[in-house]
């Protein structure tokens, strides 16, 4: 199993943990349970919006968007709208600009800080209306 396990992990995008368990003695099963109770939580969980909104603020420092003919993508604030699974919508000025590698590494970056490695989760980057650009 352990041979497997790196190319399992990189091959699932949700990173969840691969957790043993043997039919015949039935070894792991409560090692397995636990963690379904422990992703079960994380996927039923709300985050604050000042939270998410911080982690918001903390990435665009980390890595500015993708940039193209002269305007660049800004991540301007988010909301988490839905659970089961976590949904957050994140404002933006441009959706465009939005690409896949850029988008994957926001979700990276929740997932990391906010404990939803194994989840399902969404993410809607959509344009702000209204207001300043």
């Amino acid at each position: 199993m352990e041979d497997v396990r790196p190319k399992l992990e990189d091959r699932l995008r949700q990173r969840p943990p691969v957790v043993t368990v043997s039919a015949k003695t039935k070894r792991g099963m409560l090692r397995l349970l636990d963690r379904i109770a422990q992703l079960y939580a994380m996927h039923t969980s709300r985050i604050q919006t000042a939270e998410l909104n911080k982690a918001i603020q903390d990435l665009r420092a980390q890595r500015p968007g993708p940039s193209k003919a002269g305007k660049r993508l800004n991540l301007l604030y988010g909301t988490q709208v839905e659970t089961r699974p976590p949904r957050f919508r994140i404002f933006v000025n441009d959706p465009g600009l939005m690409t896949r590698d850029y988008g994957y590494w926001v979700e990276n970056r929740l997932r990391e800080r906010f404990g939803l490695s194994g989840v399902p989760v969404i993410i809607d980057f959509v344009r702000r209306t209204g207001g300043r650009q």
